[in-house]
């Protein structure tokens, strides 16, 4: 109950710093903060540039505009001068073959002058108006005068048709001349202007140095006392940060006189520490009370273990009466029966088997121990049964080092020897065999005697032998079956070890699987 106050208060403490830091943020938004000044910084250096950039393209386009109309006055005056002299080749064609294709070419050359000339505009206010005007009038004088020598070339005329050509050759140069006139006018008038539209550039250039370096310096100011306002703080957030880091949760709470979010990230920081540390205290409780718990625990395994322990060896103890009673009886009728050396192998063979089951009473075996305690065992029921019972045994060398509880392998043989074919007139035989896996050794013991059905063998292995006959020996046979499975169980600390198999008429089979280590 105590707990359970003391956490509710906590949550209850938590909820309401939580409020006072909603208050807290809501409160100094209203204040400026970084993302506010970073954003007129912003835009304050865009529209300045943004400005510069129109300024730059509108001077730009104005003098572009005046170097095309340059060039264009120019390049119409080009395209006069190539017709003119176009149509004086034509024409001196004409005068001396007679050609019609020269003829035709000069009527197309005409007709395309009298398109340009149509086209243009005369502003007789000024001397390229003027000059542009008498262009005009030579060039029609220069028509009529290059048709009138066509036509007395077609009245073969020849003196008349000659002077009309050297009309129209002066005329011509004429034309060219005052082409050649406008077209220095042109050039000065245009590299008056080229002078006008480089110093505009250059002033145009001046004002964007002036004005990239103002903003590199504004931004370089601007940088500087943002950095210097943060750098601070976050210093004093590392700082405190590493003592939190080396475990130090007593450090002095961050306290800034700023209104922005440096000021909320200290007083989050200085919340999350405080909440850090009442969890450490919080864990540390907890971590004592499990400390106390768990030892608790490894007492209560212990007792359990020394539990196993003495139900191992009352299971263990459990076949030393059945193994010496059935030894005896064995001794009692062989030394009825005769006195001689046979006698003496069978008493020193029960001796080994003594000093074993004394031995390893209270100690673990090996395999090979026990392949070697069976053997002996063997020989003791020979004289009892004969021939008639074989003995065979398929160990894996690798096999014979793995550690399985005293008294395994005995009991299951006995069952199969006394059980299994002791009834029956032409005898059997039983089979142990070792096999070496990955993680485990299987071990078998099996005979080919009368067997059991699936529901004797569970009945034997769940205690449940209410079916078996007082007296007639079964009951043994399932405590000396459960006694090996029990013990194999306990030492294990598995109840996957153990498997009993068989069919009616044609015997029962042991399976046991030992881990390798335990």
């Amino acid at each position: 109950m105590e707990m359970n106050r003391g956490l509710w208060k906590k949550k209850a403490s938590r909820e309401i710093s939580h409020s006072d830091d909603k208050q807290n943020t809501k409160h100094h938004n209203k204040f400026g903060s970084i993302r506010i000044n970073l954003i007129v910084f912003s835009l304050t250096i865009i529209l300045l540039m943004t400005i510069l950039s129109i300024y730059s393209l509108s001077v730009l386009n104005r003098y572009k505009g005046q170097i095309e109309t340059m060039f264009d006055k120019h390049i119409e005056l080009s395209e006069l001068h190539g017709l003119i002299q176009e149509m004086d080749d034509d024409l001196l064609g004409f005068l001396t073959t007679k050609s019609s294709s020269k003829l035709n070419d000069f009527n197309k050359n005409t007709q395309g002058l009298s398109m340009v000339m149509d086209v243009q505009e005369d502003d007789i206010y000024t001397m390229d108006g003027v000059l542009m005007k008498n262009i005009r009038n030579l060039i029609s004088a220069y028509q009529e005068t290059a048709s009138e020598a066509i036509s007395y070339k077609r009245q073969r005329n020849v003196s008349r048709y000659y002077a009309s050509y050297e009309e129209s050759e002066k005329i011509k140069s004429f034309i060219f001349e005052y082409i050649d006139e406008l077209n220095e006018i042109q050039l000065t008038r245009n590299s008056l202007a080229y002078v006008e539209l480089v110093n505009e550039i250059r002033l145009l250039q001046n004002i964007t140095y002036f004005i990239v370096i103002s903003l590199i310096v504004v931004s370089l100011l601007i940088v500087y006392l943002i950095t210097d306002r943060m750098v601070k703080p976050f210093g004093l957030l590392s700082h405190a940060a590493e003592e939190i880091a080396e475990g130090n949760f007593e450090v002095k709470d961050i306290e800034l006189q700023t209104d922005d979010e440096f000021k909320l990230l200290a007083i989050a920081f200085n919340k999350m520490k405080a909440s850090i540390r009442d969890y450490v205290n919080e864990l540390n409780n907890r971590a004592e009370t499990e400390a106390k718990l768990k030892d608790e625990q490894m007492k209560n395994i212990k007792m359990e273990h020394l539990l196993d322990n003495a139900r191992l060896y009352a299971l263990q103890s459990q076949i030393n009466p059945h193994f010496l009673f059935n030894t005896i009886n064995a001794g009692v009728q062989m030394s009825i029966m005769e006195r001689a050396t046979r006698t003496g192998q069978f008493l020193e063979s029960m001796s080994r088997l003594f000093r074993y089951n004394i031995q390893k009473i209270d100690s673990i075996s090996t395999l090979g121990e026990e392949i070697k305690n069976i053997t002996d065992y063997y020989d003791l029921l020979k004289v009892r049964f004969g021939q008639r019972i074989l003995f065979e045994l398929d160990v894996e060398p690798m096999t014979l080092d793995v550690k399985i509880p005293p008294l395994i392998l005995q009991p299951l043989v006995e069952n199969a020897y006394i059980h299994g074919l002791s009834g029956l007139e032409q005898g059997g035989s039983i089979r142990v065999g070792t096999k070496y896996m990955a993680d485990y050794v299987v071990v078998t013991v099996e005979d080919d005697g009368r067997g059991m059905d699936e529901t004797s063998i569970q009945e034997i292995l769940s205690y449940q032998d209410t079916r078996l006959d007082e007296g007639s020996g079964d009951e043994n046979q399932g405590i000396g079956v459960r006694n090996v499975r029990d013990r194999l169980e306990l030492f294990c600390h598995s109840n996957q070890v153990f498997r009993m198999e068989g069919e009616k008429g044609k015997g029962v089979r042991v399976i046991m699987y030992i881990p390798h280590e335990v």
